[in-house]
């Protein structure tokens, strides 16, 4: 079941290494004890945006997507539930990452140099006046000229 208008999530990713690896399973990790992730885990919705955002680049968002679910991760010797961050390409830093983020219909913006000036350390965020870029009126183009190529 998706929103009739969804809400648009604002992500910190750090530089965007561990995203980009584990991008091709449609899948985030957060650590549910930073600040906003408990919101963020309560409220998000299936059909939500997610903006993925790289710091210290002026706040770029280099992705979108439709949320689809949030799992708990389940690691240790004697569970198998989830991919290793060795697996995932988790391997740039050290975190604890202890829930998942699953989405769909990614589309890649690092050529778009969308810079939403977000600054501040808070990891996750709804989309406000405070962002340079209207995301809500933006998303609708991105997925409306996302097929064009410049071959035939």
């Amino acid at each position: 079941m998706t929103n009739v208008t969804p809400k648009h999530w604002l992500l910190r990713i750090k530089d965007g290494k561990h995203f980009i690896n584990s991008s091709r399973y449609s899948m985030w990790g957060i650590n549910s004890t930073h600040p906003g992730f408990a919101k963020f885990l309560r409220e998000v919705k299936e059909g939500d945006l997610l903006w993925f955002i790289t710091s210290s680049s002026k706040g770029q968002a280099i992705a979108v997507a439709s949320y689809k679910e949030s799992r708990e991760r389940l690691l240790g010797p004697l569970i198998s539930m989830t991919m290793t961050n060795e697996e995932l390409g988790w391997t740039e830093q050290q975190g604890v990452w202890d829930y998942e983020v699953h989405y769909t219909d990614l589309y890649n913006l690092t050529e778009c140099n969308m810079l939403t000036e977000i600054g501040g350390q808070i990891e996750v965020r709804l989309y406000n006046e405070k962002c340079c870029i209207n995301l809500p009126r933006e998303y609708p183009y991105i997925v409306r000229y996302s097929k064009i190529s410049t071959s035939m």
